[in-house]
């Protein structure tokens, strides 16, 4: 009974640390504002979490025909929630309390709203994990708790929370990696480390990644520093960590597969810049935004006399370790997959420091006191060296003399403990930690995430109003989408936001860091469309090229009225509300289209974007070398074009704007069409590397272009602009130096556009969940079908019940070849290896059981055979 009410006490005490560390954000959700960053928070979080528990309370777990143009949501989401175990547990309670009716049906608010309580039950959850972790390491229970807290509130925590919440889930599977290593080092017992990697592999791949680099250095720290005389030998240990790491693998495998294949299968260019081993000057001690050191820790790992306990060794050194690695942007590229340099490993860097606060306030009594009393001079030197080098602090400085303040406290108080060293004095200095640190993270995620990183425009009126996902634009793309009995896509996104995925439509965008590889070599490559600004990790719209609208399903564009209506050839008026209207498409295409002309796709290398979609208008590219056509060339016209300088100069390919604005006039012949539309291709790259983002309009066509030492441009120079037919194209740049060249003019009258439309057969098919069925009476042999949906390992088809070869057809769709007759043709989508993932994580399983059963087995013999000796 009294240890029932030590762990009532232990978990109300952990929950109560957990409401304090959260208090800003508390108060912040009283106004009106929510714990969520304005960029990735409102733009990806959100929306993915509502778009998920749209597909999974529908029962679609694989794929989604709305994500973007289509794609498997089981995998290029499990970066984000789709297999992450606190958002489905939080899914569950949610769809829980809306069967209920407790709250109203799911909404982009209520995922807005859950983000706090969610915070403070994960924060409580990662405490009592570390306590629990730290107390088998032997360490008495306030000084695990007291060190627990300075893993969970930490302020990297608040910062993942903050602008990518997933990243915190990798707090709660820390501590059972480093309890598996233990119980195999200890007591021989791999299945709480089996456990640790398939829980750790199953929920995150990014971040099993980045802990299982911790966990590697940590199982070899302890090779090092033997914390009891009977552990298990290097070889022996090895003889349970390599299975354990295969069996979790395989056990967790069912979401990493998958996942990890994804992740393979995107394309983002490489990081070509030069990455220093060292030179982060981020200030550990004042000002960081990601790894902000308590002061309590300063002051004991400054006390040399601790070096002597062993487990105070092994969390102090590590802690040095990963504080260095803090400094390293080679390191930090490291943890981030050998790519950009990204600080996200810091709560690996916080669990150690938690375990040397939790441990060195075991070895207070243990020490003498002028050990203390240089430990207090050297934590105050560092803490003037820090403010000194730091060019954006002084004394003067509000923060640096809160922080001063708070740390000042803890060591004055230390002092008098050290005076007299009394127990109750111990209590009073630990009272003074919380009392200075609760309120410091509280300011710094004031000061670091609502002030300088905006959160405090997260509001409840932002995310209701039109600049997010406002209910007229609801209504209004509800009335058109219920006027149409087809599958049809729709355009509209406001600002970054994956808006059709909060207003549950099939849209034209997509904003994610991991998507199919395929559509976005067509985007930038293969067709060269311009998305109306330049960044990775996104494709939307179709550059308004009719053609491609036709093709791809697009049957719709909403526009705001307030805005420049460009509306592409062949959309009218069709329905409208106070401030939006939407346009619709009378040339679009069928959903299902069969032809018998297939082009080859190395043969259509040598042709423009304008002439490849004439060839998918026409019939059919495949990528596998079958061709029974000639795709047509057309004329380049710029040998009737005049090109002038406007506001700069240009010669020999370099553009020099000295106005505001400036750029080229291509002024056409006047043999040149003036109807239709004119396809304007060139190349086109800032020659100032520090020049910021730049907007590029041509005519009626706006989009923009990133800076060249912007981690997220495209590095796709070549452009390829549709404008309506004009006698002067007028491209325009704000004031700088620019190479343009390879220019090309092709005209498009939309002639075999019409043609198509006019001959289209109107093929009946379905979309259901992860499948789509064809049916067509085909007539003529050597015929081909080809839809609209994303070309991902992970779809078959099936033609009259038979398995048949999938084809990639227009570069990034499905297609396959027909039979004579009727075609009952189905195509449909698992996640990849999906069959054999099911059997290596069942088999893994069984087998991690039947380990287990053994030695336990082996363990009670043994137990046995002592006993009768």
């Amino acid at each position: 009974m009294k240890r029932s009410w030590k762990v009532v006490l232990l978990v109300l005490a952990a929950l109560t640390f957990a409401i304090l560390v959260h208090m800003h954000f508390i108060r912040e959700y009283v106004d009106g504002r929510f714990m969520l960053g304005p960029n990735d928070g409102m733009a990806q979080m959100l929306p993915f979490k509502q778009h998920l528990y749209d597909q999974y309370t529908q029962g679609n777990f694989f794929y989604s025909f709305s994500f973007g143009l289509g794609g498997g949501i089981y995998s290029q989401l499990a970066y984000y929630f789709s297999t992450s175990i606190v958002y489905l547990i939080t899914l569950l309670v949610i769809k829980l309390l809306d069967i209920a009716n407790v709250i109203g049906s799911p909404d982009v608010i209520t995922w807005a709203k859950a983000i706090l309580p969610v915070s403070i039950i994960r924060l409580t959850a990662a405490l009592l994990l570390a306590v629990g972790v730290f107390r088998y390491l032997r360490i008495p229970l306030v000084p695990a708790f007291i060190g627990a807290c300075f893993y969970a509130g930490s302020a990297i925590y608040f910062r993942h929370v903050v602008y990518w919440e997933f990243f915190a889930n990798a707090f709660l599977w820390l501590p059972l990696l480093v309890l598996g290593v233990e119980k195999i080092i200890r007591e021989r017992k791999p299945y709480w480390f089996i456990a640790a990697v398939a829980i750790s592999v199953f929920d995150n791949f990014y971040f099993s990644y980045i802990s299982f680099i911790f966990i590697g250095i940590y199982a070899i720290a302890r090779w090092f520093i033997k914390l009891s005389e009977d552990e298990l030998p290097i070889k022996s240990q090895l003889l349970f960590f390599i299975p354990s790491v295969l069996l979790g693998f395989g056990i967790g495998s069912i979401s990493f597969i998958p996942s990890v294949y994804a992740f393979l299968n995107n394309y983002r260019p490489a990081f070509e810049d030069p990455i220093p081993f060292y030179g982060n000057d981020d200030n550990i001690l004042f000002t960081s935004r990601t790894l902000l050191l308590p002061v309590l820790f300063v002051f004991l790992i400054c006390v040399g006399g601790f070096y002597k306990n062993k487990l105070f060794r092994l969390f102090a050194l590590l802690s040095i370790l990963f504080i260095f690695f803090q400094g390293s942007p080679r390191i930090a590229s490291i943890f981030n997959g050998f790519s950009a340099p990204q600080y996200r490993f810091e709560y690996l860097s916080m669990f150690v420091v938690a375990g040397t606060i939790a441990v060195g306030l075991t070895q207070l009594h243990k020490v003498r006191k002028w050990q203390l009393l240089v430990a207090i001079g050297l934590t105050v030197l560092l803490y003037s060296l820090y403010l000194h080098h730091d060019m954006t602090l002084d004394l003067a400085d509000d923060w640096a003399k809160y922080v001063w303040t708070g740390a000042a406290l803890v060591l004055l108080a230390f002092l008098f403990y050290i005076l007299k060293r009394k127990a109750w004095m111990l209590g009073i200095c630990l009272a003074v930690v919380f009392a200075t640190y609760i309120p410091l993270i509280n300011a710094h995620q004031e000061k670091q995430l609502s002030d300088a990183g905006n959160v405090e425009n997260s509001t409840q009126q932002l995310l209701t109003s039109d600049k997010y996902a406002s209910n007229e634009q609801r209504g209004l793309i509800d009335d058109v989408l219920a006027s149409d009995e087809s599958f049809a896509r729709l355009e509209w996104k406001t600002n970054d936001n994956n808006t059709n995925m909060l207003l549950g439509f099939p849209g034209i965008s997509i904003y994610s860091s991991i998507l199919n590889k395929e559509l976005l070599f067509f985007y930038y490559h293969d067709l060269n469309i311009d998305m109306k600004r330049e960044s990775v990790s996104r494709y939307s719209g179709f550059g308004n090229r009719a053609n491609l609208y036709s093709m791809l399903n697009g049957k719709y564009i909403m526009f705001d009225k307030e805005e420049k209506i460009a509306a592409p050839y062949g959309f009218r008026p069709y329905m409208e509300s106070s401030n939006y209207i939407v346009y619709r498409n009378d040339n679009l295409l069928p959903f299902a289209r069969v032809t018998a002309a297939a082009f080859d796709e190395k043969e259509m290398e040598s042709h423009t974007p304008l002439e490849r979609e004439h060839a998918m208008l026409d019939g059919i590219i495949l990528s596998d070398g079958r061709s029974t056509e000639e795709a047509e060339s057309l004329p380049d016209l710029m040998d009737k074009v005049s090109v002038e300088a406007a506001g700069g100069t240009y010669q020999d390919g370099q553009l020099k704007v000295d106005q505001t604005e400036g750029g080229l006039d291509l002024k056409l012949g006047d043999d040149l069409p003036q109807t239709g539309d004119y396809y304007v291709s060139f190349y086109l790259k800032n020659n100032d590397a520090s020049a910021p983002l730049y907007d590029l309009t041509v005519n009626e066509f706006e989009t923009n272009r990133k800076s060249q030492q912007s981690i997220y441009r495209t590095k796709v120079d070549e452009l390829t602009i549709r404008v309506k037919a004009a006698d002067t194209i007028r491209i325009r740049l704000p004031e700088g130096s620019y190479t343009m060249e390879d220019f090309r003019l092709q005209h498009e009258d939309y002639q075999m556009l019409d043609s198509a439309v006019a001959e289209a057969e109107d093929i009946p098919f379905s979309i259901s969940h992860n499948r789509v069925t064809v049916d067509y009476d085909n007539l003529q042999e050597g015929s081909y079908l080809k839809i609209p949906v994303p070309y991902e390992k992970g779809w078959q088809v099936t033609v009259n019940g038979e398995s048949r070869e999938l084809l990639k057809a227009d570069y990034a769709f499905l297609g396959v070849q027909l039979q004579n007759g009727e075609n009952h043709i189905v195509f449909t989508y698992r996640p990849p290896y999906w069959n054999i993932l099911v059997v290596l994580c069942i088999g893994s399983l069984l087998v991690s059981l039947l380990w287990g059963i053994l030695l336990r087995k082996r363990h009670m013999a043994g137990e046995k055979g002592e006993k009768e000796a």
